[in-house]
């Protein structure tokens, strides 16, 4: 289902979101060509072009992150 929710917000007009983790861990998803989906894995590579492999399990809620100048 988290899958579904994500694929919703990079499909029906883009704005950066976070993915917070059941570790309190929140990643920053800041434009829809840094995540790729797959139903076992999300990966995000961030603003320093490190990748960050996730179990949908652990994604415990998806918010709006903080734009960034």
């Amino acid at each position: 289902m988290i899958i579904e929710q994500i694929r919703s917000r990079l499909e029906n007009g883009f704005h950066p979101f976070t993915l917070e983790l059941s570790s309190g861990r929140k990643i920053r998803v800041p434009h829809q060509h840094f995540i790729a989906l797959h139903p076992k894995a999300i990966v995000v590579i961030d603003q320093k072009g490190i990748s960050h492999t996730i179990s949908p399990l652990h994604v415990v809620s998806i918010g709006e992150a903080a734009r960034h100048h």
